[in-house]
């Protein structure tokens, strides 16, 4: 049985992980490849990062670190975890473990896109944080694919920045409120496609018209680790897991860190929660010896 398992190898796992074996526990990290970070393009607002660097090879760095430091790593899909009577029980695509405590760092999935050339500007136009890439707008038409309270906060971060902001329900009839709008513009349009010469330059609808934009912000909502969270009973807000200050959930030994416990969609707060969520498991661990 292992003592701890994390589940994510992004910034909130990786931190997670440094901090348990400096503290004598050598935890298992199941992850299922890159998520979030492979949308971001480009990184600038990191401590210690002289120039630029992309998401993908933060990550990388992020393993590198765990290879290093002699830290097991199964790259596996999470398909379950269960609690009964003080052993969690993972089940992956390839195999079944047993855990005394777990910490939960996967992220929040974003849906995917479904647009016609979407893919082509994504770093190019198409983002997937309104924090991070938002500066890069500013004076701008921007629009926020969506349809829930995420698309409607993400807008919110974005209208005192660019010139106009669109909300695009793509065919979705959702009715948000008014007072809570302001300048903020919704289009139920369904969307057929994005295209551009070398960066987003518009929008087509299905019904043939076309709407010329500079960014388009996807916020269709977060998935994965509020199933598993689901399933265990644990606390949800917005689909994020509730955690305490010290990132323990409501189960013992449970812990989540990152994106999918919600507030800042970013790297300093991740990394933050995961030293937080390995300091503190590992507590958990010697504490029940």
């Amino acid at each position: 049985m292992e003592q701890l398992i994390i589940v994510g190898a992004g910034p909130a796992g990786v931190s997670a992980a440094l901090y348990a074996i400096r503290l004598g526990v050598t935890p298992l990290v199941i992850h299922n490849g890159i998520g979030a970070l492979k949308k971001a393009s480009i990184i600038e607002n990191y401590y210690g990062l002289p120039t630029p660097i992309s998401g993908e090879k933060l990550y990388e760095t992020g393993l590198s670190q765990l290879k290093a430091l002699n830290i097991p790593v199964a790259e596996e899909e999470l398909l379950s975890i269960a609690y009964d009577n003080g052993v969690y029980q993972v089940q992956t695509s390839f195999h079944s473990y047993e855990s005394q405590a777990i910490i939960l760092a996967t992220g929040a999935k974003r849906n995917p896109i479904t647009l016609k050339e979407a893919k082509k500007y994504e770093g190019n136009g198409i983002s997937y944080c309104a924090v991070c890439d938002g500066f890069f707008f500013r004076n701008k038409n921007v629009g926020i694919l969506g349809n829930g309270d995420y698309a409607l906060h993400e807008a919110k971060v974005l209208e005192p920045l660019a010139k106009a902001v669109t909300i695009f329900t793509n065919g979705l009839t959702e009715t948000f409120d008014s007072s809570v709008l302001g300048n903020i513009q919704v289009n139920h349009k369904k969307l057929l496609s994005v295209g551009g010469e070398n960066s987003l330059e518009w929008i087509t609808f299905e019904d043939g018209s076309k709407l010329n934009i500079d960014g388009l912000f996807v916020a269709l909502g977060s998935a994965g680790s509020t199933d598993i969270a689901k399933k265990l009973g644990l606390i949800l807000k917005d689909n994020h897991i509730m955690i305490e200050t010290d990132t323990s959930t409501m189960l013992p030994g449970f812990f989540a860190a990152g994106d999918c416990t919600g507030g800042m969609m970013q790297i300093a707060k991740a990394v933050y929660e995961g030293a937080q969520a390995g300091t503190k498991a590992v507590k958990f661990i010697k504490n029940t010896k």
